[in-house]
């Protein structure tokens, strides 16, 4: 071979060595399709829980018995009916289903001379005579949600105990409400952490009375968890706790205020706050930010039948090695097909929600201040530019009528936000404004795409392919 082809071929040669050298020996998990990705790493803690260790304890109200409870035993994996409880104020079967009446519990002269009980008492009249339990609700939604707040209170205690008397000695015990959406995969890993014969409180506490919102429970819900040592020193080693709680219900607002009290003054143990894991959210009020976009979801309240058909079915289609549900998930499920490029007449996306107070921008004052907005009163239009202006906007509404924004800022129609929610319809509304009637409207409008090219830089984007 003549001389210079030899110094070309070895040209060539080196040059292939160093290529195929500096060829890449491992690729990136997203370079890889998915059968070929590495397997996500077990992030179970040291105390590992048994599946029929986690016990969830419902509780419920006799007029949703059919309405909430139905839906919800068929929205559980057949798996986890070993370990659901449901309780409630008046004594029923779904199906093949007990629902205990928990209120009975009680002794009967408790009952009688209790004056909070007599929604109970009247409800157990009406069954007896088969009267439709639909006659005692009251017209006003609110006074029947005092009513069955009542019940709840009485309903607790007795809850815990029928759910340590039916699966006695579990690690963990979760007391939800009937409209709670539990993702006990995400509950069983996260539990791992935590020692069950230790004390463990663990939940999202309601807003205080102080802070005057609409609803308390709106951004923690309901729900609570406990620990087996709890339980075991509540009702094995107390054989007499909820007789010497049973005088003090009426004196508490809530049953979680309750429950708090008798945990503080029993065993010396607080709460530990989990959020946003246990939420009063669904997928359409949840405050997508960067504040909660990997967290993983455990518990939410406020979750319709329909919803919570959708969320199973999301456990059930989620790639074995990524298990963990989280809030980012919901984003692309449940508000990446909605039409948000348009503005809605009659929507609120609640940015002036109480729970959106954190995200709720504030407007401009008398003191020049760059993070702050423009004022958009002016019009539906005005407020949609304030929001283009904004570093931070994602989302605005605008009332017809100023409305609270809980923080700073003082009642607005205009209410911009820095997390992107969905929201629902909301109806024009009759309101007596000064002492003249005044109708409510509401408009709302997103940035959907500002938010979107956000999300698709963050971490958690691999679990969504």
């Amino acid at each position: 071979m003549p001389r210079p082809a030899r110094l070309i071929v070895s040209v060539i040669l080196i040059y292939a060595f160093f290529w195929v050298k500096g060829w890449p020996r491992t690729y990136d998990d997203e370079e890889l399709p998915p059968s070929k990705r590495p397997q996500q790493e077990s992030n179970l803690g040291p105390y590992p829980v048994d599946h029929d260790q986690l016990v969830i304890a419902v509780t419920t109200t006799a007029t949703n018995h059919y309405d909430k409870v139905a839906p919800l035993i068929l929205n559980t994996n057949e798996q986890d009916h070993g370990t659901l409880l449901l309780f409630s104020d008046l004594q029923a079967e779904i199906g093949r289903w007990p629902v205990f009446d928990v209120i009975w519990r009680y002794k009967s002269d408790f009952i009688q001379k209790t004056k909070q009980l007599e929604r109970y008492r009247a409800q157990v009249d009406y069954a007896r005579r088969s009267i439709p339990l639909t006659w005692l609700k009251k017209t006003d939604p609110e006074e029947e949600k005092k009513d069955m707040e009542v019940l709840d209170k009485y309903k607790i205690l007795e809850t815990m105990a029928a759910a340590w008397e039916y699966r006695p000695d579990r690690s963990w015990y979760v007391f939800a409400g009937d409209d709670t959406y539990v993702n006990r995969p995400n509950l069983l890993e996260w539990l791992s952490q935590y020692d069950p014969k230790a004390m463990h409180f663990f939940g999202n506490p309601p807003a205080p009375a102080a802070a005057h919102v609409p609803d308390p429970f709106a951004a923690g819900g309901t729900s609570f968890i406990l620990s087996r040592q709890v339980m075991l020193e509540l009702f094995k080693k107390r054989k007499d706790f909820i007789q010497n709680w049973r005088e003090q219900i009426a004196d508490h607002t809530t049953a979680f205020d309750l429950v708090t009290s008798a945990l503080q003054a029993e065993l010396k143990t607080g709460f530990t706050t989990v959020w946003p894991g246990i939420s009063g959210f669904d997928p359409s009020t949840v405050p997508f930010s960067p504040a909660i976009w990997c967290e993983p979801v455990f518990l939410m309240h406020h979750v319709s039948p329909d919803l919570g058909s959708d969320l199973l079915r999301m456990e059930k289609d989620r790639p074995s090695d990524q298990p963990t549900l989280r809030f980012a998930d919901l984003w692309h499920r449940f508000i990446t097909p909605e039409d948000l490029n348009y503005t809605r007449n009659d929507w609120d996306n609640l940015s002036s929600e109480s729970s959106n107070n954190r995200w709720n921008i504030l407007f401009e004052n008398e003191h020049p201040d760059a993070d702050r907005a423009r004022n958009g009163e002016a019009s539906p239009e005005a407020c949609q530019t304030s929001c283009d202006n904004s570093a931070y906007c994602v989302q605005w509404s605008y009332s017809s009528i100023p409305q609270t924004n809980w923080n700073e800022n003082p009642q607005t129609k205009c209410h911009l936000s820095s997390s992107m929610r969905f929201g629902a319809h909301k109806a024009p509304q009759t309101l007596n404004v000064d002492g003249e009637a005044s109708t409510l409207t509401w408009k709302s409008g997103w940035k959907k795409d500002k938010f979107r090219k956000w999300a698709k830089q963050q971490r958690c984007r691999e679990q969504h392919q």
